[in-house]
Formats: C-alpha cells, sequence, structure tokens
C-alpha cells in the first residue's frame, strides 16, 4: 500500500495521523482531501459523501491519461512481437500433413485479436470490460486444444520445455511495458491479470504456427499453463510498483 493509499484508508476510517497530513500537504491529489482544506470540516465531520465529492473534484482537476494512444502503442508493439517471433521460429505446424488448417487460421485470428485488440481493452477505463477478458482463461486453452492434431511429438520434458520458455521470454517486454503503463491507473487485480493475459499471449501466437505437438496434455502443460501462470504472478508484481494516479 502506497502513501496516498494509506491516507484515503485512514480518511474514510476517520483516523488521520501526522504522517497523513504530512504527505497530502504535499500531494496534488490527496491536498484537495484534507479536511483543513475546506476551513470548516473537522475530521470526526467529514463524512463519506464529502469524500466522495472531493475525490471527484480531484479527479476532475487531475490531467487524464492519455489511455488510447498508450493501449495503441502497446497493442502495436505486441503484435509485431508476435508476428517477429512467428517468424523467427517458423510455421512447422502450419505446414505438417496433419495440421487442420482451418482450425490452425479460426484460432491463430482469434489470438492475434487477444495480443492487439485484448489490450486495448484491458486499458480501457472502468472495469467490465478488463474483467470481461478474463473469460480467456477457460476459452483459449480449449481453442489449442481443438485446433491441435492430437499427435503427440514431445514425448520428454527437455523436447517440450522449450514451448514453455517459449511462452515466458516472449512475454517479457509486452508485460513490462503494460506493467509500466498500469503504474498510471488505480491498482485493480482484474485489469493487470487481463493485461497480462494479452501479452503473454504473444507466445501462445507463436507457438501456434510453430509446435508441432498437438496432444492436448503438451498444449495444456506448456502453452496454456505458463500463460496463465504469468498473468498470475503479475499481479504480486504489479502490487509492488508505486501507483502514480488512482483514476480508475
Amino acid at each position: 500500500m502506497n502513501e496516498c493509499d494509506a491516507f484515503l484508508d485512514a480518511l474514510a476510517s476517520d483516523r488521520l495521523e501526522a504522517a497523513h497530513r504530512t504527505h497530502a500537504r504535499t500531494c496534488p491529489v490527496c491536498a484537495p482531501l484534507l479536511p483543513e482544506a475546506s476551513g470548516a470540516v473537522s475530521p470526526a465531520a467529514l463524512s463519506l459523501d464529502e469524500v466522495h465529492r472531493r475525490a471527484l473534484q480531484a479527479l476532475r482537476t487531475t490531467p487524464a491519461r492519455p489511455w488510447a494512444r498508450d493501449a495503441a502503442m502497446l497493442a502495436l508493439l505486441q503484435g509485431a512481437i508476435a508476428l517477429g517471433v512467428t517468424v523467427t521460429l517458423g510455421t512447422g505446424n502450419w505446414n505438417s500433413p496433419g495440421a487442420h488448417r482451418t482450425a490452425l487460421a479460426l484460432v491463430g485470428a482469434a489470438l492475434l485479436g487477444t495480443v492487439t485488440l485484448g489490450s486495448i481493452l484491458a486499458l480501457a477505463p472502468g472495469r467490465r470490460r478488463p474483467r470481461a477478458l478474463l473469460w480467456l482463461v477457460p476459452v483459449v486453452p480449449l481453442l489449442l486444444v481443438l485446433s491441435g492434431n492430437g499427435v503427440h511429438t514431445a514425448t520428454t520434458m527437455g523436447a517440450a520445455l522449450p514451448c514453455a520458455l517459449t511462452v515466458v521470454l516472449t512475454a517479457v517486454v509486452p508485460l513490462a511495458v503494460g506493467l509500466a503503463l498500469l503504474r498510471g491507473m488505480a491498482l485493480d487485480a482484474a485489469r493487470t491479470v487481463a493485461l497480462a493475459l494479452c501479452a503473454a499471449a504473444t507466445g501462445l501466437f507463436a507457438l501456434h504456427w510453430h509446435c508441432r505437438d498437438g496432444s492436448g496434455a503438451h498444449l495444456l502443460a506448456y502453452h496454456a499453463l505458463p500463460w496463465v501462470a504469468l498473468a498470475l504472478l503479475a499481479i504480486p508484481i504489479r502490487r509492488a510498483l508505486p501507483t502514480r494516479s488512482h483514476v480508475p
């Protein structure tokens, strides 16, 4: 919890201490919420309605973040990384004799949409659209299995592990950029997971065209599981980062 969060919690529970007041006097967001800012309201008499009114006033006077520009840049970055890694790894799965090309093409389009449009929705103001992206957790693994050829070729962990490493390493840059952008928004675990799912889908997209092992066990354990693990790991990382703005 950063100093702004601590101040707001103390203000809402009428437990303002000297440290909270010292922070608020130097913070452009918290300063308007200080009881003495109005010159008439004591901490004990400050109601939640008054806190809400002052918070809205502070938000109105705080410059809005350019979320659309940031989201578009992130979508372009993730799309470029996904396509670049795909070209680097090759399209062995697409060219294999047992490939279900129609299913591969449809699921590939869905993954590319997740990488690009999904990141835009994850950064959009409000809470409804980021939470809708959490449906990707059950849907994407199902799509991966349905588009697989059912052939198990990576019979050892050593042969299968590069797929998991690809998912992790490909997501490093998109996830780092996404978490940096989330610092300009209020802390929201659902939004963090949604953005991380879209960032980590860059590796899923590349493996979708490259990996010849289309068995359900391999796709779930070495493609989908690292993807979900990265999304969950993003929550404590985001909590550890300082928040620049509490705009939702």
